[in-house]
């Protein structure tokens, strides 16, 4: 027992020993990994300051580089606000203006010259640290395009951008669909042989028409025109009027209306048209918005640069880029007012000239008109039987060009009466029926009226009246028009569009407006149903001289951005 006793002392002395050294042990162990942390942390958080320092310049110079963007955008935003506030102020240079004051200001009364120091103006009062604009602008193409080239840079810091925009109120080319007034022309002699009713329906002049929603009504005896099942449009559709809809017309991209009914809630297409219609918008609504107007400014054509012909004149386009023009009525006279090859005339033949890219080709009336003979205008023109030579608005010696072919060039033709389209009218490249391509483009502005030619003749009569028409052309059902057309005063129509047998479809690429509401058919009988499409580059570019929105306001069409000029 004493030797056990013993023994079991010593194992106990030598675990006493044992327990001390593995406190020892761990004590040291812990400083040292604590070090060891402490040293690593120190080493990331100098790596951290050390990256942070570099990465700070970097970081400054993107946030100063997209503040410059912001910046230059502001500079559009301020010309932009100064345009609505002063629809003239494009046309000259503003003294007052610090971000217009630079050597690129252009013509001004300023005493800028090319060694003015660029003009800055802060983005925000008194702090030029939080971005500052300058812009010149160039209003050389107003007429041509219809809109003021703006040049706008910003800078924050040492940084700088610079974006170019196109800057316009728009035009009838907005939409693939314009109208005014949804009742018939009253200068249309089909539907009112005795002139229209009351002025309600515009017998003295559109000062004094009514819309729909304002008062005119089934009373008047308008003659309200109406879209049918089997129409078709395909583009952006805007009526000041009530739209008149039986069947199921499509509107593939809806339409919007100024009738104050469509603002009712909750939305019914019903408080948005007339007629027991029920009207395919493809997943789309009918929208309310304001009265649009167009100005009556066919007198400006005159004025514009490029071809002038007088009285009755005749245009084949050529996919070369020529056109060849029969116009005896501009014998000795000048067809240029800006030095274009505009052709000669000496006698009944004809001239083939380039088409006046970006300009215009103008028809004015001669001093005198009468009915046509066979041929008298050129290239066979009229043709013979063909009833609508006793129209007065057809008579020779009235300002009507007669046009069709293939367009190779930016061209818009304008006349002071009608433009008469005779066959297709294409765009260089573009096969019929295919979608409107590269950079040919054509306007037709009528102060009157556009119109498709339907030669008809009568081939039966009773007690004195035609009982029967025919159509004299029979060759082609369908008719493709590659154009924005645009009538002053009056429609785009149909000649005859009520007799012959029916013609099948008229395809227009490109936009339609119209004063009132013209027709190119009625329904499945005679004349043709509608596919209208349009043409998705006139949401960047107007065809020259093409006119715009009175009431609308200015904004940005398009934008890029381009190497900084200063």
């Amino acid at each position: 027992m004493m030797i056990l006793r013993f023994y079991k002392a010593i194992g106990r002395g030598i675990d006493r020993r044992i327990h001390s050294r593995k406190a020892q042990s761990d004590e040291g162990i812990a400083m040292i990994m604590v070090m060891g942390a402490i040293v690593v942390l120190s080493l990331l958080l100098a790596a951290t300051f050390g990256y942070a320092n570099a990465v700070e310049p970097q970081a400054r110079k993107d946030q100063n580089w997209n503040a410059a963007l912001a910046s230059a955008q502001s500079g559009v935003d301020d010309y932009v606000s100064k345009l609505n506030a002063n629809d003239s102020y494009w046309q000259n240079i503003d003294c007052t203006n610090i971000a217009m004051r630079g050597p690129n200001a252009g013509t001004n009364t300023c005493n800028w010259t090319g060694s003015t120091a660029v003009g800055w103006q802060n983005v925000s009062a008194n702090d030029p640290a939080a971005g500052q604009f300058h812009y010149d602008a160039d209003s050389s193409v107003i007429f041509s395009q219809g809109a003021v080239r703006l040049t706008s840079t910003g800078k924050v810091g040492d940084s700088k951008r610079t974006i170019q925009v196109l800057v316009t109120r728009g035009g009838s080319t907005d939409f693939l669909y314009y109208t005014d007034f949804e009742d018939a022309d009253p200068s249309n002699t089909t539907v009112y042989p005795s002139g229209a009713p009351n002025a309600d329906c515009g017998s003295t002049g559109p000062a004094a028409a009514k819309y729909w929603w304002n008062g005119r009504t089934s009373a008047d005896s308008c003659v309200e025109i109406q879209f049918v099942s089997g129409d078709t449009l395909d583009g952006k559709v805007h009526f000041n009027d009530t739209p008149y809809i039986n069947g199921t017309t499509s509107f593939l991209q809806g339409y919007e209306t100024s009738a104050p009914s469509c603002k009712t809630t909750p939305y019914s297409v019903t408080n948005c048209r007339r007629g027991s219609g029920t009207p395919n918008l493809n997943g789309t609504k009918a929208t309310y918005a304001d009265v649009l107007n167009l100005p009556d400014n066919a007198t400006n054509f005159s004025t514009y640069p490029g071809c002038q012909y007088t009285g009755d004149t005749r245009i084949r386009f050529n996919a070369a880029g020529t056109m060849t023009v029969w116009s005896t009525r501009s014998v000795g006279t000048t067809t240029s007012n800006d030095g274009s090859s505009c052709g000669t005339f000496t006698g009944s033949g004809s001239v083939t000239v380039p088409v006046p890219t970006d300009k215009i080709i103008y028809v004015k009336n001669w001093t005198s008109q009468t009915k046509c003979t066979v041929g008298q205008v050129g290239d066979g023109l009229p043709v013979t039987g063909d009833i609508n030579i006793n129209i007065p608005t057809f008579f020779c010696g009235n300002g009507n060009v007669y046009i069709e072919g293939t367009v190779k060039g930016r061209v818009s033709i304008a006349s002071q009466n009608n433009i008469i389209v005779t066959g297709n009218l294409l765009l260089d490249g573009v096969s019929a029926g295919s979608t409107p391509s590269g950079t040919s483009v054509t306007g037709l502005v009528a102060a009157n009226s556009v119109v498709l030619e339907h030669p008809v003749r009568c081939t039966a009569t009773s007690s004195g009246s035609c009982t029967a028409w025919a159509n004299i052309d029979t060759s082609s059902t369908t008719r493709y028009l590659y154009a924005s057309i645009q009538t002053l005063q009056r429609s785009f129509w149909v000649q005859s569009y009520d007799k012959g047998a029916q013609l099948g479809t008229l395809n227009v690429y490109g936009s339609i407006a119209q004063k009132w509401r013209g027709i190119v058919g009625t329904g499945s009988s005679t004349g043709y149903l509608k596919n209208y499409r349009y043409d998705s580059r006139l949401r960047f570019q107007a065809p020259p001289y093409f006119p715009q929105w009175t009431n609308a306001v200015w904004s940005g069409r398009t934008t890029g951005e381009i190497k900084s000029t200063y």
